[in-house]
Order: structure tokens, then sequence, then C-alpha cells
């Protein structure tokens, strides 16, 4: 197993490094034409299609300057160890955490939807166990598009800064946002009540739903 996982590792490095040469080429390019291939390049060596998938944990500046940063940063601890074992399950890629965001790529936009309510209530069932400062609460945007996956470290694209803003900027704690394009390519059925939006952030206008959890057993379509 830890053969597998070194391997993997391998391939992820040596995938980040090409990206990083062919990035750095770009840069240095000083005609359209070459810059023209090398982007054709970077697309067809990383990239593809799929759902991204950005949590993010409520009440972080709140808690941390109330209780400490020590102590959110034991909350960050938790609920990783949570997170990853749950995106796998619904064969999602955990790809990375930073501070308290954990990012994810799914093939599918059906698991990715799935992984957000069952991460959710797994938080609820486990906070039913802790004091209140010590519950955790993850607010989730997911979006579906074209975008540059980078080995099992990183991705780019407009999906990626989509679902980064529904679930850092928009979703509220235990709230899962779909982009309507997202819930296009999903055999999600939504609620003919559910509460459609549309928000503009930095210029950019993005179309979703919030789904709530009451739908995350009825929802899906086998």
């Amino acid at each position: 197993m830890a053969g597998n996982d070194e391997r993997a590792e391998d391939s992820s490095s040596v995938a980040h490094d090409e990206f990083v040469e062919l990035i750095a080429t770009l840069s240095a390019s000083p005609d359209a034409e070459t810059q023209g291939e090398i982007k054709k390049t970077i697309w067809e060596r990383f990239g593809t299609s799929g759902a991204t998938f950005i949590s993010d944990m409520a009440n972080f500046s709140s808690t941390s300057r109330s209780l400490g940063i020590c102590h959110f940063l034991k909350m960050i601890y938790r609920a990783r160890k949570i997170v990853a074992p749950v995106i796998s399950a619904n064969n999602g890629t955990l790809l990375k955490c930073d501070a308290d965001n954990c990012y994810a790529y799914f093939p599918d936009v059906g698991d990715a939807i799935r992984s957000s309510f069952d991460l959710n209530k797994e938080l609820f069932r486990i906070n039913q166990d802790h004091e209140v400062e010590e519950h955790i609460y993850l607010s989730v945007g997911i979006d579906y598009g074209d975008l540059l996956l980078i080995g099992d470290n990183e991705f780019f694209g407009d999906p990626v800064n989509t679902a980064s803003k529904l679930g850092e900027d928009l979703a509220k704690k235990g709230e899962t946002l779909v982009t309507d394009r997202a819930l296009d390519r999903s055999t999600f059925d939504v609620d003919e009540n559910v509460e459609r939006m549309v928000a503009r952030i930095s210029n950019i206008e993005i179309s979703y739903v919030r789904i709530p959890m009451t739908q995350s057993t009825k929802g899906m379509i086998a």
C-alpha cells in the first residue's frame, strides 16, 4: 500500500514539474503563435472535464478570535481526517487542503453532491458528542466544466473559481451550493421549490441552487 502511495506521489510530482515548466516556457515566449502552441500542449496534457468541489469551514474568523488560533487549527485537523475518506468513498480525489478549505475533483457531479451530504451528515453526527465550541460545519460549492488537472494535487479553471466563490463566499454552514451547469450534468433531481439564485462576484455571474439537506436521500436517481 505504501508503495502505491509513493508511486502516486512521484507521478503527481512529475506532472507538477512538467506543468510548471510549460507555464514558465509560455511566460517567456515572445510571440502569439508559439504561445498558442504551448497552450494547446498544456490542454492536451492536463485538460479534462469534471466536477470541482470546494469546502470551507464555517465561523473561521469568529472562532479564531474568541477561542484562539490553536483551537481552530485543532478543528481543521479533525475536519481533514473526516473529509478525506468520504471524498474517496464517493469516487473523488482530494487534491489538497489549504487552511480551512478542502479541494476535490470528481469525474461525476452526482458523486460530488453525494459527498457533500455525506460529509455534513457525518459532521452533524459527530457534533452530538462534542461541546458547541467543538462543532464543525462545512459549506460546499460545486461546479462542472473544463479544467486543468495537475496530477492529484492541483486544478485550475473557471469551474474551480466558481466553486470557490460558492463554497467560501456564498454558502452558509451546512449548505451545498451547486451551479446550474453542474446540475445539468448530473442525475440529481432538484425539488421544484428549491431556491434558485444568481450572484455576481468579481464581475462573474453565477447561477446556482441551494440544495437543502432534506434532499440528500431523495434527490438521487438511481
